[in-house]
């Protein structure tokens, strides 16, 4: 497989953890200082963290097709 293939994978793998990541920073955030104030924004807070969740899962099925593609 060319290199530049593998590029792109990486690439896309590291967007991705890092958006999951920040995703569940965030949303963790959210939830915490709706639970204070009002339960409006909890559930936006809860989905934020279920889509940083879903990023990750995504990396790592990214950084095993990349793995058998070596």
């Amino acid at each position: 497989m060319p290199p530049i293939f593998k590029a792109i994978i990486t690439i896309s793998v590291w967007v991705l953890f890092i958006k999951g990541l920040l995703s569940i920073l965030v949303g963790t955030i959210m939830g915490a200082t709706a639970s204070m104030g009002g339960a409006a924004s909890l559930l936006a807070g809860v989905a934020l963290c279920s889509e940083g969740i879903a990023a990750l899962i995504l990396a790592a099925v990214a950084a095993k097709i990349r793995k058998g593609l070596e």
